[in-house]
């Protein structure tokens, strides 16, 4: 298994219900992908160091993933199909 990070950047007016359903969606596919999400922190609304379309802030999300390789394509391409989702940074961490 791989281990993942994930940072999610959410639509500022999103409210708790719109945020677990982004989270609940990580869950899912790293479920599908023989894995699970080991650590999360939501760190709330801040703002942006820069403006990213229309926003100047946004909710920020961090979770630890751990899933087989292809299960971050298909994440990516899920959160890239999210409303709710203004951007999201996926990286794999290194192994030691």
């Amino acid at each position: 298994m791989r281990q993942y990070e994930l940072v999610l950047l959410v639509h500022p007016d999103a409210d708790e219900e719109r945020l677990s359903a982004v989270v609940e969606r990580v869950r899912r596919v790293a479920a599908d992908h023989g894995g699970d999400v080991t650590g999360e922190d939501g760190w709330g609304k801040r703002k942006l160091a820069y403006k990213i379309g229309r926003f100047t802030e946004a909710n920020y999300h961090l979770a630890n993933l751990q899933m087989e390789g292809g299960g971050a394509a298909v994440l990516d391409n899920a959160l890239k199909l999210t409303d709710d989702v203004i951007r999201h940074l996926l990286i794999r961490l290194d192994e030691e």
